[in-house]
């Protein structure tokens, strides 16, 4: 059976392409077309699509508000396209995603494979993505007993995040207070080009400058590293970025298991390694590492998790102590970096 796809898009240029690619998809079938997100909204409960596929600005009601409004009424998986990385634009993207949608990608060049590629690959497997989030608070903090034994004080957090990444990084950034003073390095998989524009979202929400790390670059207190998109990360021994190529073939670049086994080798039992939500196992392995050099080991809980396969693998392995929902990761470090 046919994915049903809704295509929103206010230009009828652009539009008329996007339904041309996916209708040359032989597991894919446009079922409505919709210029503003309004028309969306309404198309959307009428019809049932499996996906959205939803420009980011248009006239009337724009991906935001659709998004919102979509979320609330007919939950349904959401990818943004966008024109541009102006940060007004990306703004306005990354808001929706934190209300519910899945990821954004740039507007696919006409006649670039790869572009065509990538998009018509998102849109096939966030179609298949359950999108009403539950996220349990019901359960009281308290404070994670330390993996080493209390012996030695975490001096890094290291994260890997996918599908839903954003969303559930800025909940944990936002939520960490002044005080904390650990390092934190980020890999989360999202199309190199907005990797700039997801750290200017986030550091309008931290307390704690956030930038893409730079190669030879020394591991600061305080501060938020996101990994480059278009290139591996490496915690070197002496505690500085090191940035490229992988020895070794990784499905994913950059990867969250090159990170993670860097971090437990430079920092063995002061680290804490952090398996958000995202789809396929990257970063399982690495926190695995983690885990057997004596770091604090974190995965997210299934219920709070946008896609539970990166947390599940992790859990899968035994990689993670400590299996927790969204909302208490913040509290969680703050007790154990500040």
């Amino acid at each position: 059976m046919k994915l049903k796809v809704l295509v929103v898009e206010d230009s009828r240029t652009v539009r008329q392409m996007l339904v041309h690619l996916i209708n040359q998809t032989p597991d894919m079938q446009v079922i409505a077309e919709a210029d503003n997100g309004s028309e969306a909204l309404n198309v959307t409960t009428e019809l049932h699509p499996n996906v959205i596929l939803m420009d980011v600005v248009m006239p009337q009601m724009d991906g935001l508000e659709a998004t919102r409004q979509i979320m609330q009424i007919r939950p349904t998986p959401i990818v943004l396209i966008s024109a541009t990385h102006a940060s007004s634009e990306t703004e306005i993207a990354f808001k929706a995603i934190k209300a519910g949608a899945l990821t954004v990608l740039q507007k696919p060049a006409a006649g670039n494979p790869s572009d065509i590629a990538h998009l018509i690959n998102t849109v096939r497997a966030m179609a298949g993505v359950h999108v009403i989030h539950h996220w349990d608070n019901s359960q009281p903090y308290r404070p994670l007993p330390s993996s080493s034994g209390g012996k030695s004080k975490p001096r890094i957090v290291a994260i890997a995040a996918s599908t839903g990444g954003p969303a559930a990084l800025s909940e944990i950034i936002c939520h960490l207070p002044g005080s904390f003073t650990l390092p934190m390095v980020i890999v989360q998989h999202i199309t190199a080009d907005f990797v700039p524009s997801l750290v200017g979202w986030l550091n309008h929400m931290s307390k704690h400058p956030v930038r893409i790390a730079r190669h030879g670059e020394a591991v600061l207190p305080g501060t938020i590293y996101i990994a480059p998109g278009d290139n591996h990360l490496f915690l070197s021994m002496n505690h500085t970025f090191v940035i490229g190529p992988s020895p070794k073939v990784m499905p994913f670049t950059p990867s969250a298991d090159i990170m993670m086994e860097s971090v437990a080798q430079s920092y063995g039992t002061r680290a804490v390694g952090i398996v958000l939500t995202g789809m396929g196992d990257d970063g399982a392995r690495g926190l695995q590492s983690m885990h057997r050099a004596g770091a604090i080991t974190i995965a997210q809980d299934e219920a709070s998790s946008v896609v539970f396969g990166m947390p599940g693998e992790a859990i899968r392995l035994g990689a993670a102590h400590h299996i927790l929902s969204l909302p208490k990761i913040a509290p969680i470090l703050a007790s154990l970096g500040s």
